[in-house]
């Protein structure tokens, strides 16, 4: 817990201008992000079919903290990585979801319990391909930089870490947002930086998005930084909080719970007599709430002092020995709602703003140029890309001048077929030398559209929706 010398304005001196990592450095560099770009267009088209979960394994680590994220698209990211030596855990984590590596680590900050299980996930095999750190690395005290278990961290992953800084983002899947709401104790819309003085403090704080889904971790991040994200109202009304230096009475502030408002609270803790995690005092305070959340842990404590527990039906691990604490968290997009598991208890929770997916409802075709009469036999084909029919009455085509189409007399369209309607002097018509068309819901709301900047007399325009 020792203090971290920092210049007073290191956080202005090194502020980037662009927030966002860059990825492509090399030759090449504008093909390699337009390709990136298409196959990122191609996963969210194919997601709502193949790619609408997320897997979240809270670790047990004891007095540590390590959060693996598999994205839909197979991606991990693991947040911290335990004390020294419990690399072993998270790979048998790993193994158990079928991968073999790390997309992307995140160090919250230069702890020991939350980067010492480096060396032993790398020597045991595992591949880190992007990590990332606090930075500031200049300003840490002597003591620190030699301390060994920092210089295995620094000489395995952190000497190629990037600084991950306030706005910045981590690419860890197309269909999700990974936001970097504060580092080394600055936070988004801080005019005046103020970096921490703790190393706790200035931790960094993540705010995962997942369609509606939101989840926030932090480190061991304090009062202050908490402060600054509340007084700004950085994050709002998520879903999940993992909890700010596991449960203890100098995080978890009331006034940044009040924003949060989260549905579900969890607790990487140890059976530490030390820390004495988490702290009563913050247990009282989560159960005050409102509306109240459900709280889980994933250790008993058993230690005494200022130490408390949750009823044991919330806790992972009972007996506190060995790795039998992780905690399981899998949303679902297609049923919105998410199940946390451990042990052989199971919750179901529905995500908060989560709304039932619209018809998946595509234009598929249009023939503007008819052989014949424009106005009778114009042809539009759309094709019901969902698992359930689609009754056609009150939806609508509309062009960029505003002129409508009924659909009404296309009847039903079944799941996984599509129908053809023709245009039979509808005031709407196809432009033979372009226009836009737009596909609307009973609602008014625009489901799908196309753009076409011409047409050949009886030749069909393909969308490829």
């Amino acid at each position: 817990m020792s203090a971290t010398r920092r210049h007073p304005y290191c956080f202005a001196m090194k502020e980037r201008k662009n927030s966002v990592p860059h990825l492509y450095r090399i030759s090449g560099r504008l093909m390699r992000a337009f390709q990136f770009a298409l196959i990122a267009v191609l996963f969210v088209l194919l997601s709502s079919a193949s790619g609408q979960t997320l897997r979240i394994y809270h670790i047990d680590v004891e007095q540590g903290a390590a959060t693996l994220f598999i994205s839909p698209g197979g991606k991990s990211l693991l947040v911290d990585c335990g004390k020294t030596g419990h690399g072993a855990r998270i790979k048998s984590i790993m193994q158990k979801c079928g991968i073999c590596q790390i997309d992307f680590f995140v160090n919250t900050h230069y702890h020991e319990d939350h980067f010492g299980g480096m060396p032993s996930l790398v020597n045991g095999g595992t591949t880190i391909s992007s990590a990332y750190d606090r930075g500031d690395k200049e300003f840490l005290t002597p003591a620190k930089l030699n301390e060994p278990a920092y210089k295995e961290y620094e000489n395995l992953v952190g000497h190629n870490a990037k600084h991950l800084m306030r706005g910045e983002t981590v690419p860890l899947d197309p269909s999700m947002a990974v936001t970097c709401i504060a580092s080394g104790g600055v936070v988004l819309g801080e005019e005046k930086p103020a970096p921490g003085v703790d190393e706790n403090d200035m931790s960094i704080g993540l705010l995962i998005q997942f369609g509606a889904f939101r989840y926030f971790i932090g480190g061991d991040m304090a009062n202050t930084t908490e402060k600054k994200i509340a007084d700004r109202d950085l994050v709002t009304d998520v879903d999940v909080y993992h909890t700010d230096h596991h449960g203890s009475e100098t995080s978890s502030l009331p006034a940044m719970l009040q924003d949060f408002r989260p549905n579900v609270i969890i607790i990487s803790n140890g059976n530490n007599a030390t820390y004495q995690h988490p702290r009563q005092k913050t247990l009282d305070e989560f159960a005050s709430m409102n509306p109240k959340p459900l709280v889980f842990q994933t250790n008993k404590y058993l230690k005494g002092g200022a130490g408390g527990n949750l009823a044991d039906d919330f806790i992972a691990d009972l007996a506190t020995v060995g790795s039998n604490g992780t905690i399981t968290l899998t949303v679902d997009l297609t049923s919105g709602k998410y199940v946390v598991a451990y042990r052989d208890k199971s919750h179901t929770i529905p995500i908060k703003g989560w709304t039932a997916p619209g018809p998946r409802l595509v234009i598929a075709s249009l023939v503007p140029n008819p052989v014949g009469d424009d106005r009778q036999l114009e042809e539009v084909t759309l094709q019901n890309k969902g698992t359930s029919p689609i009754p056609m009455a009150n939806w609508y085509l509309q062009n960029k001048s505003g002129k409508v189409w009924s659909l009404v007399s296309m009847g039903t369209i079944n799941a996984n077929q599509s129908a053809t309607i023709r245009r039979h002097g509808m005031p709407m018509n196809l432009g033979n030398s372009g226009d836009e068309v737009f596909l609307y819901d009973p609602n008014h709301q625009l489901i799908d559209h196309f753009l076409y900047t011409s047409s050949h007399e009886g030749v069909a325009i393909v969308t490829g929706h």
